[in-house]
């Protein structure tokens, strides 16, 4: 029996593999996730990064962008405190609001992509990653932005999500500490969160749209970056872009 050609075929293929493999390739490669706890930087030959090299410096990283309602209002607090950061965007915000992709890249942020859809990786199969990803790239291409790299929804990397960014030549990158801004009472709170883990070479994730949390949740990343600040500052530390962190070696 001959397999379908294209896309047909490889939904053919993936049918035809063990389930237990299915789920293997799925669910192991998922626990990249625990890196955030982990004294491990990335995985060898780049398949994926929780922090830069040790260095006094640290990413500040926004996830869910861009929102006409929240976004403006972080890039000009970034610009108060004197914080460049990187914006991990969705594609289809930045499809919607190409103009805020373009405003954070002259304010001389960097903006990377987060995927099309804010949607769980988990259980999805190639063709789904590759047609999300196609669709994110685009986006961004017409919003004037080349990603480098590439954050996972969810932070779900499994085996397609991987495979997948390597076929776009992006590099998947998680996070070393975050804010978890949806679940702290104040800003406060987000603060002294984040703060813990500000330790040479860290990715902090935050948010810039309440996407998928509780509505205020941006506010209360917001109303932390100030005392952010003072924590990076304390620590003999400074604020770069993504590139700059990892490229310092």
């Amino acid at each position: 029996m001959r397999a379908p050609a294209g896309r047909a075929g490889m939904r053919w293929a993936w049918a035809a593999v063990p389930v237990g493999a299915v789920a293997a390739a799925q669910m192991v490669p998922s626990v990249v996730s625990l890196g955030q706890w982990l004294p491990v930087r990335a995985l060898p030959g780049g398949w994926c990064r929780w922090r830069g090299p040790e260095v006094p410096a640290v990413a500040l990283t926004f996830d869910d962008g861009p929102d006409p309602l929240t976004t403006p209002s972080m890039l000009d607090r970034l610009d108060e405190l004197g914080l460049p950061a990187t914006f991990f965007c969705l594609g289809e915000h930045a499809a919607a609001h190409p103009d805020l992709v373009a405003e954070a890249l002259r304010r001389g942020h960097q903006v990377e992509t987060h995927g099309y859809a804010h949607a769980h990786h988990f259980a999805r199969p190639p063709w789904w990653v590759r047609g999300d990803l196609e669709r994110a790239l685009g986006a961004m291409a017409l919003a004037g932005a080349r990603p480098r790299w590439f954050r996972p929804p969810y932070g779900q990397a499994t085996g397609p999500t991987l495979l997948e960014a390597r076929r776009h030549g992006l590099a998947p990158v998680l996070w070393s500490a975050w804010g978890r801004e949806w679940d702290e009472p104040d800003a406060g709170a987000v603060a002294r969160r984040v703060t813990s883990g500000l330790h040479p070479g860290a990715i902090v994730l935050l948010h810039d749209a309440d996407v998928d949390s509780p509505p205020g949740s941006c506010r209360r990343t917001h109303d932390a970056l100030g005392a952010i600040a003072e924590g990076i500052a304390a620590r003999g530390l400074r604020a770069v872009t993504l590139d700059r962190l990892v490229d310092a070696a």
